[in-house]
C-alpha cells in the first residue's frame, strides 16, 4: 500500500478525540458453541489501548482541548434501562446498529468559523493545525500565578501575548516577514473567540 497524498485528510487532536468518543467499538459476534480458541474479529484489545492512550495524552499533555467547545452530540442512551423482564425479541430490537448523527457539533461549527476567519492570513494547513493542537491564544492565565522575584512581585509583562507569539514563531515559517504584530494579535483573538470555553 502506498500513501498517494499524505496531506489530504489530516486531523487535529480534538477531532481524533471527538471521533473516538462518538464512535464506540462495535461488539464482536459471539463465538460458535463448543469452540475453544475463538478470537473475535475485530479484536478490540488494541482499540481500547489506543483510546486509553488518547485520553491519557489529553489529560496530561493537552488539557486545554477539554476547554474547547463541546465535541460530542447529546447522547440519548437507551442502555440505562434496567428492566430485566424484556423478551429476547425486544433485546434484539435494541441492538440495532448505531447511527451517527449528521448535524454538526459546536466544535465542528467553531472549527469551520475559525478556518474561514484565518483564511486572510495565508497560513498553511499545518500551521492552522498546530494553532489548534497547541491551544495558542486560548489559555487564560490567572493573576495569582505571577512569580515573586527577591521578595517583590514580578513586573507585569508589557505584552500579554508574549508567550503565545514565541510559540507561534516556532512553527510558523518566516512569521516576522509574513505577519505583522497586528496580524498576530488578530490571529490570537480569533483563536480565543472560537476555541476558548464559553
Amino acid at each position: 500500500m502506498k500513501v498517494v497524498d499524505p496531506q489530504t485528510a489530516t486531523l487535529t487532536n480534538i477531532e481524533v478525540l471527538s471521533y473516538l468518543t462518538s464512535n464506540p467499538p462495535r461488539k464482536s459476534p459471539e463465538g460458535p458453541p463448543n469452540f475453544r480458541n475463538y478470537e473475535p474479529k475485530p479484536d478490540l484489545r488494541l482499540h481500547c489501548s489506543v483510546v486509553a492512550e488518547i485520553h491519557n495524552y489529553v489529560d496530561r499533555i493537552s488539557p486545554h482541548l477539554l476547554n474547547y467547545p463541546r465535541y460530542t452530540h447529546d447522547s440519548k442512551d437507551s442502555s440505562t434501562n434496567n428492566d430485566q423482564q424484556e423478551s429476547t425479541d425486544q433485546q434484539q430490537q435494541q441492538q440495532q446498529p448505531y447511527i451517527q448523527p449528521t448535524e454538526p457539533t459546536p466544535l465542528d461549527n467553531a472549527l469551520r468559523k475559525l478556518i474561514r476567519e484565518l483564511a486572510p492570513y495565508n497560513l498553511t494547513k499545518g500551521e492552522v493545525m498546530m494553532l489548534i493542537n497547541l491551544g495558542v491564544g486560548t489559555k487564560n492565565v490567572a493573576k495569582e500565578d505571577t512569580m515573586e522575584v527577591d521578595g517583590a512581585e514580578a513586573e507585569e509583562e508589557e505584552d500579554p501575548y508574549y508567550s503565545d507569539k514565541a510559540v507561534m514563531s516556532s512553527f510558523i515559517e518566516d512569521m516576522s516577514e509574513r505577519l505583522s504584530d497586528d496580524d498576530v494579535i488578530n490571529i490570537l483573538t480569533i483563536l480565543n473567540e472560537n476555541l476558548a470555553s464559553q
